[in-house]
């Protein structure tokens, strides 16, 4: 429960903030995006940020139901409609586009927009499966063209704020702009800005204009670290950095996060329960848990265990699911919990850290701009690294709340997007070293943090007894093959091919 607050004034225009209740002019040449899928989500999650984003403007829309992209474009003030997603991506005025679709059409929607020649913003979970993943970040890499998973919660000031307090190895994704009022200086001096990534030092960017910043067949930026490319070492890395206890609670013991949503908040009809399009708890839910885990505690912890609770009726669609997670090398251990069907009023998303030197827990991580806290208790023992019957144990317990300029998680994300888009566009036909660099550490930085997530999040469906989620062309196709096969026969779910348009 959080601490009481007194009333906060502002509360009421960071709502309307968020609502995009007072748009502000556009920049010139903003970045025309054209958003896939008339859906609430999408609402919320670009058309009102982006009243609000001058580097950014909704230009055009899509659904499979052209009656519905047109009202839904009428109702919204977006000049132009399509009825089908071909037609959106084959418009020349739309610069990148954003996959607000179920999510087991993320992956192949991505891949159809970056074939177009269009920069990707999409909606996580980023594909239904590591694998998929993979092959739609390797296609961005030989486009040159920036492909992110939008995870909102991370560009709000509160993740850096998180950051700073525990000491995490920071994050590519992690921006400037961010850095709380509270973080120490060495905290913020290695919080990166827009564009920086993994990369190694003394990494050289490709030579000539427009160079092979672009590289396809899973090469890396400079030699920068990816999965199973040096990866490991960074994971120690990660590890040995939180361990070596720089922020406020010493050496980190245990992460949990928890992202709980009520069970009345979607019906028996909702898209989250169907097999063919990837839904469950540990997909919509789960990876925020995950995310956050690897973001503040190092990027490779490894799955020990994890259970899953059925949907009714489904032997495959997980309503919830909790797990354990532990780093090589290290005593650290995680933890997370993830739900469709919580019995609570209220969404919930936690998350509780215990370090040598106390504790911290922080509320509503995922949407702070509604209210959050972040509640850190030491001990005056264990802050002073004082051991022994003579030391003292009094505790003292502070309480922030970080709201940064006032905007939602969503503006932050688009302003970081849209600025992103430009370095990546700039560097096109550039021959300048740093242009490049900064252009190809953006596109490494998104492809590995969208693999290593679906590569843990595909663990925990494993560890769980159930298989990691299919994307909805190959669940048509194991829907087809299995009505076709003799009975008892078995069925090779991943094989096959088809085409699903939602």
């Amino acid at each position: 429960m959080a601490p009481p607050a007194a009333l906060d004034l502002m509360q009421l225009q960071r709502v309307a903030n968020f609502l995009g209740l007072v748009p502000v002019p556009k920049a010139p040449a903003p970045v025309r995006v054209g958003v896939m899928g008339a859906s609430q989500v999408a609402t919320y999650a670009m058309l009102w940020p982006a009243k609000r984003v001058p580097e950014a403007e909704v230009v055009a829309v899509a659904a499979r139901d052209g009656t519905r992209a047109r009202d839904y474009a009428r109702q919204h003030g977006i000049a132009r409609s399509y009825g089908s997603y071909e037609a959106l991506l084959a418009d020349p005025e739309v610069d990148a586009v954003y996959v607000g679709l179920p999510n087991g059409l993320h992956g192949q929607w991505a891949a159809a927009a970056l074939e177009a020649g269009k920069h990707v913003l999409c909606e996580k979970p980023f594909t239904a499966n590591e694998e998929e993943a993979r092959e739609v970040q390797a296609l961005a890499r030989r486009k040159g063209l920036l492909c992110r998973e939008a995870f909102h919660y991370r560009e709000h000031p509160l993740a850096a704020h998180l950051a700073s307090l525990l000491g995490s190895p920071a994050p590519a994704w992690l921006p400037a702009s961010c850095s709380s009022s509270s973080s120490s200086a060495a905290a913020s001096a290695k919080a990166p800005g827009p564009g920086a990534a993994w990369a190694a030092p003394g990494v050289k960017a490709p030579a000539g204009p427009g160079a092979a910043w672009a590289a396809g067949g899973g090469a890396r930026a400079g030699g920068a670290p990816g999965p199973g490319q040096g990866a490991e070492a960074a994971a120690a890395a990660d590890v040995a950095e939180v361990l070596a206890g720089g922020g406020a609670l010493g050496p980190l013991r245990s992460i949990h996060v928890e992202v709980l949503i009520p069970k009345w908040v979607f019906g028996s009809a909702n898209i989250r329960w169907q097999e063919s399009l990837a839904g469950g708890a540990g997909m919509d839910a789960g990876c925020y848990c995950l995310h956050a885990i690897r973001s503040l505690a190092g990027e490779r912890p490894e799955v020990v265990q994890a259970e899953a609770t059925l949907a009714p009726g489904s032997t495959v669609v997980d309503a919830a699911m909790r797990g354990r997670l532990r780093w090589r090398g290290s005593p650290l251990e995680g933890s997370f919990a993830a739900s469709l069907a919580h019995e609570g009023l209220l969404p919930a998303s936690t998350i509780d850290v215990r370090g040598e030197r106390g504790s911290l827990r922080c509320s509503n991580f995922i949407m702070p701009v509604f209210g959050n806290f972040v509640q850190v208790t030491t001990s005056a023992m264990q802050a002073a690294g004082g051991e022994g019957k003579g030391s003292p144990t009094a505790t003292t317990t502070t309480t922030a709340r970080v709201y940064g300029p006032g905007e939602g998680t969503y503006f932050h994300q688009l302003s970081r997007f849209a600025r992103d888009v430009r370095t990546v566009e700039e560097a096109r036909g550039s021959a300048d070293e740093g242009t490049l660099l900064a252009a190809s550490r953006l596109l490494e930085a998104d492809a590995l943090d969208c693999v290593a997530n679906m590569a843990l999040l595909d663990a925990a469906y494993r560890a769980a007894g159930l298989q990691p989620r299919l994307t909805s062309a190959q669940a048509l196709a194991a829907a087809k093959a299995a009505a076709k096969a003799p009975a008892g026969a078995a069925v090779d779910p991943a094989a096959g091919s088809g085409t699903l348009v939602a």
